[in-house]
């Protein structure tokens, strides 16, 4: 909310700069990103943020060590955290800044079933919704319930990618 009242980004860019360490959710940045109009001032969001420039593959990174260390992993995310992104990818307009945002959420949160199923309402095309699940598919927290995912898909033959994804 504070950086919204600032017209410029060079003025949020500075704000979140000396904010940042006072930032006790930054689970959530996701949410700040959604501030910046421009792909230039994301990426020095993203940097000052601690979020790493490749997202996709920081979270390849997190997933074998994760594996490798047998770490537990942590609850899914919070209900008024989730809500959050929900909105934040309503107010995206393309399929790519979604996934980007939910990359980002996924780098320091993980997701229920029920949550990934209202994630993938937010895209459209199957492929999206597969992309979604290349992504998420190693942070959900309750394995048990994917055949709640694999049923939201309409055809087979993603049902069956959607599957071979999850296991």
């Amino acid at each position: 909310e504070m950086l919204e009242h600032f017209s410029f980004s060079k003025d949020q860019l500075q704000t979140l700069e000396v904010l940042r360490p006072r930032i006790s959710d930054i689970g959530n940045s996701f949410q700040l990103m959604d501030v910046f109009t421009f792909a230039k001032d994301k990426k020095r969001a993203s940097q000052l943020l601690g979020q790493p420039e490749d997202v996709e593959s920081a979270l390849n990174m997190l997933k074998h060590r994760e594996f490798s260390q047998g770490v537990e992993m942590p609850a899914a995310m919070e209900p008024s955290a989730f809500s959050g992104l929900l909105q934040v990818l309503d107010r995206q307009s393309f399929p790519k800044e979604k996934l980007y945002l939910i990359e980002l959420a996924a780098f320091r949160n993980t997701f229920t079933s029920n949550q990934v199923v209202q994630l993938m309402e937010k895209l459209k095309f199957s492929r999206h919704k597969l992309r979604l699940l290349e992504i998420i598919h190693y942070r959900i927290t309750d394995p048990e319930n994917n055949f709640h995912i694999i049923s939201a898909f309409d055809r087979g033959l993603d049902k069956k990618r959607a599957s071979e994804l999850l296991k």
